[in-house]
């Protein structure tokens, strides 16, 4: 029963471990995206998606031996019903999991903050060129001045 227990556990660590290296590598992400440095963010996209390729597959293998060995059960409740000198040491790993996975959803959440502020800036600044393109030149046509376009900045191959 020990030795199950003891794999159990050590699937748990290693989870725990690489959920920590995640965070510091989504961590790196926010860097590169505070830096405005497409080499950065690049590298760092490719690091974190590896890392997460790396937790999933981790959590996978903690998720099947937990539910073949107790069902519908959560971490908590099997943390709490492990043997008493071990117990300790299950719960505090679950609570430490909980810190890392509500850090990295909070870190999560600021990249896509900063994509999305940068895709705003990008919108506005296709939107200022757009109307530059199309400003009004005070020609009086036959109805009055021509009003702007509301068509898009991209132009096809053909013109």
């Amino acid at each position: 029963m020990s030795a199950s227990w003891d794999g159990f556990r050590a699937l748990l660590q290693e989870e725990s471990r690489i959920l920590g290296e995640l965070n510091v590598v989504a961590l790196a992400m926010t860097e590169a995206l505070v830096q405005k440095d497409i080499e950065k963010i690049n590298a760092s996209e490719r690091r974190l998606e590896g890392q997460r390729i790396l937790h999933q597959q981790a959590r996978r293998k903690r998720l099947q031996m937990q539910v073949a060995g107790f069902g519908e059960l959560t971490l908590e409740q099997v943390c709490a019903y492990a043997p008493g000198p071990m117990r300790r040491a299950f719960q505090q790993l679950s609570r430490e999991m909980s810190i890392k996975g509500i850090s990295l959803a909070i870190t999560v959440n600021n990249n896509k903050a900063l994509i999305l502020a940068g895709m705003e800036r990008l919108r506005k600044t296709v939107e200022l060129i757009h109307d530059a393109m199309t400003e009004s030149t005070g020609t009086y046509k036959r109805r009055g001045n021509v009003p702007k376009s509301t068509s898009s900045v991209i132009v096809s191959r053909k013109a």
